[in-house]
């Protein structure tokens, strides 16, 4: 039987569900449990249909990227190439593969400096002494008194494992400390594949990041125009006061042999700057800041070269044939 009146076949149908649902002994439950209606509504409102994605000002990367450049990759960790404007991964060689970082660890120390501190403030150094052969220091002594700004100079243009060491005393009181705020700042970043115990970056089994995660970290540093013009620095002088009250300054130069001007630079290529890193675990390893003839940036990174010579020579090959 159809029903001609509307109103009147709705109210029937609801007698018959209440009825229905009265002579019957079994209860069932609504799927995902019972909710109220007014838990619920439509809204239109254009900051609830948007989201954005995160790290969509960041290159993606899928798995290796190497079929438009010949370098040889046999005795390398890793390397790559992004593209900063575009967004793009122009060479991945093993970019996701954990590595020893070495001095590369600076970039996130430098950052956290950058982020928490007053760069001008002056402080008291305490004990920075690390006990390893062969390592950069600047050999700060319990009791010098300098800035904050002179300590990153020499973390980032000297690489003295010491300053570097001071700034995270500084920030959190101790190493240990320090490398929490490193680890959660490395989250932060979307840098999942990487651990810190030190500021430094001198060996250690738990020690370790990927050359996609620097990429990460050094995107985020170059945000600050401090760290684009120390990382171009080619000498600095450091003034301080030695724990017996004399002023004192030194003049430290850069690690890095673009800007000293022991390699040339890649055809084409402007070399912003970088850092550099080197222990035994970890090979000779370069992060560089470049931009091409137009001015565009981009990010180049080689983990685990041999020697110096094979360093300069990878990235500058990778540099010439990644980015055109």
């Amino acid at each position: 039987m159809k029903c001609s009146n509307k109103a009147f076949c709705l109210l029937t149908i609801m007698v018959l569900t209440v009825f229905l649902c009265a002579c019957s002994e079994d209860e069932y439950a609504m799927a995902y449990g019972q909710h109220p209606l007014e838990n619920y509504h439509i809204s239109t409102e254009t900051s609830q249909m948007q989201m954005d994605l995160f790290a969509s000002d960041l290159c993606a990367i899928n798995g290796d990227n190497t079929a438009d450049c010949t370098i040889d990759t046999v005795n390398l960790y890793s390397a790559g190439v992004f593209d900063v404007n575009d967004r793009e991964v122009l060479y991945a060689y093993s970019v996701n593969n954990q590595v020893n970082p070495a001095s590369l660890t600076k970039i996130m120390t430098a950052l956290l400096v950058m982020e928490n501190c007053d760069l001008d403030e002056v402080i008291t150094i305490g004990d920075v002494t690390i006990y390893e052969d062969g390592i950069q220091l600047f050999n700060l002594r319990e009791g010098d008194r300098i800035s904050v700004r002179d300590l990153l100079y020499i973390t980032l243009v000297y690489s003295g494992n010491d300053a570097a060491l001071a700034l995270a005393q500084h920030i959190a009181g101790d190493q240990e400390a320090f490398a929490e705020m490193m680890n959660a700042r490395a989250l932060e970043l979307g840098a999942t594949n990487t651990n810190f115990v030190n500021p430094h970056g001198l060996s250690h089994e738990n020690h370790y990041t990927t050359a996609y995660d620097l990429y990460l970290i050094f995107q985020q540093a170059v945000q600050y125009d401090l760290f684009l013009e120390i990382i171009n620095t080619t000498s600095y002088t450091v003034n301080y006061t030695t724990a017996e009250g004399e002023a004192t300054s030194r003049t430290i130069s850069t690690t890095n042999r673009y800007l000293t001007g022991d390699y040339d630079f890649p055809n084409q290529i402007a070399i912003v700057g970088g850092k550099t890193g080197s222990t035994m675990a970890a090979g000779k390893c370069i992060i560089l800041y470049a931009n091409d003839s137009a001015g565009n940036p981009y990010i180049c990174v080689v983990m685990g070269a041999n020697d110096e010579v094979a360093l300069y020579g990878t990235m500058t090959a990778l540099c010439e044939e990644a980015i055109k």
